[in-house]
């Protein structure tokens, strides 16, 4: 859905010759993120309030990092003014000099396509420069030393978070493609192959998880591995809106409906924000508070996403979400009392 909602004319593509790539996070920069901080309804405002203080005047590098935790804690607490202020006071770092990086020059050596991934997470600071750059995925053929040396001519606009620009990890995947510089059009067969091999030679990679994940939610989700590679793949992204969302699922349809929407909850906040709301996400979010036995959520929940659903989307699916919708109304709706 989020693949169709972003550029309808090529989804289905996208989706299933997706190339084995997976969220690239800075997760496994343990040592350059905050603690994560989770807040209630309640703590929301306050905290907030103590961040726009604290950024009225000049906050060290550390206190700018813990301020950016604290603001996305108040947003997943569905505090909105905290939502807005991240919307509108973080600027992304962006690359101002430097060329394209390049792996090593190399002969064809498979007679069939082949894909690997380097993988680097480095430490962007305020200066613009990277530094400490970390191998999180090497490849077979060991090419980030190559890369790194590359990428210590590069000079970036560092991040802001309301005028003050802060150190953050960066982390950056380049295409090591054999025999071509276009992604090349893998089978199934070899997709999950790479994926499991991505696996065993970076056990840490949140990107090689979540992509074995996905690969085996879109062609083999009755693998009876999924289960545990998707909960691997959320211990390392929970914030991933798809990783999140499909964890939530899972705990739905095993009972543990408040567990759901806890691991839910940064999905919610980021889906309804965005440019595209996903009805699955609302889905989701409507079958747990159901399994709460909290119908008012429930409802909203479902009914914006039947309404949120394109009209191009398949029929069965369709009719599935009225049906869930139908069944949560009859559900919901207080019997009449017996006649006298």
């Amino acid at each position: 859905m989020q693949a169709y909602l972003a550029n309808p004319s090529s989804y289905e593509r996208h989706v299933a010759q997706a190339t084995n790539l997976g969220v690239v996070t800075t997760d496994a920069l343990v040592s350059w993120n905050a603690p994560h901080l989770e807040l209630e309804p309640g703590q929301a405002p306050r905290v907030f309030e103590e961040v726009v203080q604290l950024l009225k005047g000049n906050p060290s590098d550390e206190e700018l990092r813990r301020a950016l935790g604290s603001l996305r804690a108040a947003c997943d607490a569905d505090y909105e003014q905290a939502c807005v202020f991240l919307k509108e006071q973080v600027q992304l770092a962006v690359k101002s000099e430097g060329g394209e990086v390049r792996p090593k020059k190399r002969e064809p050596r498979f007679s069939g396509a082949e894909y690997a991934l380097a993988i680097l997470g480095c430490r962007l600071d305020v200066d613009g420069r990277l530094r400490d750059c970390q191998v999180i995925e090497n490849g077979p053929d060991h090419e980030a030393e190559h890369i790194i040396a590359q990428l210590s001519t590069h000079r970036y606009k560092p991040w802001m978070l309301a005028g003050h620009p802060m150190s953050r990890p960066y982390v950056a995947s380049f295409n090591l493609n054999f025999g071509g510089t276009q992604d090349p059009d893998l089978s199934t067969e070899m997709k999950l192959e790479w994926a499991r091999k991505r696996v065993g030679w970076a056990p840490t990679s949140t990107a090689a998880w979540t992509n074995l994940a996905a690969q085996l939610a879109v062609h083999a989700p009755d693998h009876p591995h999924y289960p545990r590679v998707l909960a691997r793949a959320y211990a390392l992204a929970p914030e991933d809106w798809w990783t999140a969302t499909e964890m939530a699922w899972q705990r739905t349809q095993a009972g543990q409906h408040s567990a759901a929407l806890m691991a839910l909850r940064p999905a919610i906040r980021r889906s309804s924000l965005g440019e595209h709301p996903n009805p699955y996400v609302l889905e989701t979010a409507a079958a747990a508070h159901f399994g709460l036995n909290q119908c008012t959520e429930a409802l909203t929940h479902q009914r914006k996403a039947v309404e949120l659903l394109p009209p191009e989307w398949p029929t069965p699916e369709k009719k599935r979400f009225q049906a869930r919708l139908q069944d949560y109304q009859s559900a919901c709706t207080p019997s009449a009392p017996a006649a006298p």
